[in-house]
């Protein structure tokens, strides 16, 4: 693993817009451009003032407040768009990020993309047709712990996964009566960050079948996957908010992995002492080097691996998004389609019931 570059340290830089000044982005994106091959020409917000603040605060030559004027009169490479809901709960990306593409820029944007699968295929046509590429910025197709997760699963070694199980702090209540409709459900959209894991360490989900409590809203999603693996997802609403939010479990073939709280990744292999059923003294294994791995960070030094734009994979998100912008290449991780297959599972969620529900 290649060490990291401080912006300054880059000869080639992409020149970039930003849409959206709002705090998500003022935490969690704009600052990953001091680790990144960009350079931010010019911010665009529909509040004035917030606009010049984010231009100051960052570093851009100019600030908007219409994006089509930015895109017009700016000389751009690639645009980042991070935006809020709008009165129904749904995100405002399908509106936007088509004129984006059409005007030949490739887009890094937050995520969910839309709330809607057929908004995501109408955005997927626009992408064809421009040539572009959109990348959609589910963190855990880039978490340390979700790449190092998927690496040792593709070893010949640990056997094709053949199961997984999940359980992510989200729930179904109060709107159980009427998910698909009420407004103000983009909270719900919250199962791309499960659902994103998933899908990167299993591949996509065939169908799938949902038992649900309430009224606590809990629920149980099991899952078929087109490789044959077999899963669930457990949404555990009323768990304590002092317990970690996630934990997955992938098995394999008589070795196995964990990534607890996000951030702790623990790779079960090896077999214990060796002997007699019922006679075996020692529970440690003969061979010191096929015992259990556990990794996970410290935050004693300065490093940046142990901050949380790195932990939570977004600095990678926009350098591997950068690099390809510079490269000319189109991205093969975090996709527009891999938005849409979260989209598909999204839709199901609305639909749940206990008979199981294709996603073809």
């Amino acid at each position: 693993m290649s060490a990291i570059k401080f912006n300054y340290e880059y000869e080639r830089k992409i020149r970039a817009g930003f849409i959206g000044c709002g705090a998500h982005a003022f935490r969690n994106v704009y600052p990953t451009f001091d680790y990144t091959p960009i350079d931010l020409v010019a911010v665009c917000d529909l509040n004035a003032k917030r606009a010049e603040i984010y231009r100051q605060r960052f570093g851009a030559a100019h600030m908007y407040t219409d994006y089509q004027e930015m895109i017009q009169k700016e000389k751009l490479d690639a645009v980042f768009v991070v935006l809020n809901f709008d009165r129904e709960g749904r995100p405002l990306y399908p509106k936007i990020v088509p004129d984006l593409l059409r005007a030949g820029l490739p887009v890094w944007m937050e995520k969910p993309a839309a709330y809607t699968a057929e908004e995501v295929e109408q955005m997927l046509e626009v992408e064809a047709k421009s040539g572009q590429f959109v990348l959609v910025a589910n963190k855990r197709y880039f978490y340390p712990t979700f790449e190092k997760a998927k690496q040792i699963i593709e070893q010949e070694v640990f056997g094709q996964p053949v199961s997984i199980n999940g359980r992510y702090q989200l729930t179904l209540s109060p709107y159980q009566e009427d998910i698909a409709t009420r407004t103000g459900l983009h909270w719900f959209l919250d199962i791309c960050h499960p659902m994103s894991g998933i899908h990167y360490l299993m591949g996509e989900v065939k169908e799938m079948c949902f038992i649900d409590h309430q009224p606590s809203g809990n629920v149980q999603a099991l899952l078929q996957f087109k490789s044959g693996a077999i899963g669930n997802l457990q949404l555990s609403s009323t768990q304590a908010d002092t317990s970690p939010l996630e934990r997955f479990e992938v098995i394999g073939n008589k070795h196995n992995l964990v990534i607890d709280n996000a951030m702790r990744l623990i790779y079960y292999k090896g077999s214990k002492g060796s002997g007699e059923y019922g006679k075996t003294p020692v529970y440690i294994g003969d061979n010191p080097t096929e015992g259990p791995v556990l990794w996970e960070p410290e935050f004693s030094l300065g490093q940046v691996y142990n901050k949380n734009l790195f932990l939570q994979g977004m600095v990678q998100s926009v350098n591997y998004f950068a690099n390809a912008v510079l490269e000319g290449k189109k991205i093969e991780r975090s996709t527009l389609h891999d938005s849409w297959h979260l989209t598909k599972i999204f839709d199901a969620f609305k639909k749940r019931s206990g008979q199981w529900i294709s996603i073809q």
